[in-house]
């Protein structure tokens, strides 16, 4: 069918984590002070006399390295759920954040799974100062690269010898796919297809039925 709009996954962090979930490998200080943690809005940091506020007066997350203290290392993540882009022909992720940088080599990066959370492919990182405490700034980052894969996953992750930090709200991915997705099993089991128009299958000795499920994306969304 025609291209259709499709919003894959969102999270505003108003009611809270969801099925996102969050790692802290930060060493030294007080490591549980540099955790993903949720904000109200506005939040006050007393430490560096930062006031938070994301733009919408709802909760964001931040990750604190300032917190942590001196002679310490954050290094945190912030994960999404697994999801599949299978049938999707673009994708593009969203989100609002403040990144306060300190210096060299405080990095926050934007990475991608394409196996459940296995290994993870950067594909967008910071080291400068992004957006400001008060406002927030919209990032918007190309994941075409990562379509038709059936397990992908997202992640925030930040690392920095006591620097600065994260904050992160607002996050959306999106793409264009076809009106409708097509899932094929055969019966005996043993063959599946997502393609329309599946080609090259070869049949097995005997009698296979083969059965064609089709779904309309637009009445899903």
């Amino acid at each position: 069918g025609d291209p259709y709009s499709v919003s894959i996954l969102t999270q505003n962090f108003n009611s809270g984590l969801g099925t996102w979930t969050t790692v802290n490998n930060s060493t030294g200080g007080t490591p549980a002070n540099a955790a993903w943690t949720l904000r109200s809005n506005p939040y006050v940091y007393s430490g560096t006399s930062t006031t938070f506020n994301s733009g919408e007066g709802t909760q964001f997350m931040l990750s604190n390295s300032d917190e942590q203290g001196s002679g310490s290392t954050a290094s945190t993540q912030l994960i999404s759920p697994t999801f599949s882009t299978v049938g999707y022909t673009t994708l593009s992720l969203s989100f609002s954040h403040y990144f306060r940088y300190n210096a060299s080599p405080d990095i926050s990066r934007v990475e991608v799974s394409t196996n459940g959370g296995v290994s993870y492919t950067t594909v967008q990182s910071y080291t400068s100062t992004q957006g400001l405490p008060a406002t927030f700034t919209n990032a918007t980052v190309n994941l075409n690269a990562y379509v038709g894969n059936a397990s992908v996953k997202i992640r925030f992750k930040y690392d920095a010898p006591w620097g600065y930090f994260w904050a992160v709200d607002n996050i959306a991915l999106s793409g264009n796919a076809s009106a409708f997705t097509y899932a094929w099993t055969s019966t005996p089991s043993g063959y599946t297809s997502s393609t329309q128009n599946p080609v090259g299958v070869i049949p097995p000795v005997g009698s296979t039925v083969y059965t064609a499920t089709l779904t309309n994306r637009s009445e899903e969304h």
